[in-house]
């Protein structure tokens, strides 16, 4: 169970990524209340491996960890940082290990989560959807009927 404190640190970590950057703030809290999975890892282990398939996306929220990506290319990850997901490019995969330096805690966020959240924000910035009232606007009491339009009688020649 997150505290509250954690879900708004979480919450500001994932508005700084750009799949969740349009996201609404509440939108955010409440998949960081209901739907996060967080996984600790201790100094030294591995949070992810060379072989692993999954097409989560993780973002480190404590801790640090490092990014092998083999021939001398090493990434140091801080809070905020992320890695893996789904491209949606195959042929672009990056093949890496990440391993904890410290104790590190990590979001687990799924494909289909990151999907959800991303349909959510489109929907939120659609104009259906706005909560638009302007600030002009004064109820009216007088009812509004259909207009009818006059009748044309055609003359005929007699």
């Amino acid at each position: 169970m997150n505290t509250v404190a954690d879900t708004r640190t979480y919450a500001e970590i994932l508005r700084d990524i750009p799949a969740f950057s349009s996201c609404a703030q509440d939108a955010l809290d409440h998949f960081v209340t209901e739907s996060v999975f967080t996984m600790h890892t201790a100094a030294g282990r591995e949070i992810c491996s060379r072989t692993d398939t999954s097409r989560n996306l993780y973002v480190v929220v404590a801790g640090s960890a490092v990014l092998d990506a083999g021939d001398n290319v090493r990434v140091a990850l801080l809070p905020g940082d992320y890695f893996g997901g789904d491209s949606g490019r195959h042929h672009l995969r990056l093949t890496a290990s990440v391993v904890a330096e410290e104790d590190t805690e990590v979001l687990v966020i799924s494909p289909e989560d990151v999907a959800r959240l991303a349909h959510v924000a489109s929907r939120r910035r659609h104009p259906s959807n706005a909560d638009w009232v302007p600030e002009t606007a004064a109820p009216s009491l007088r009812l509004v009927r259909p207009r009818r339009r006059p009748a044309v009688l055609e003359r005929t020649a007699s």
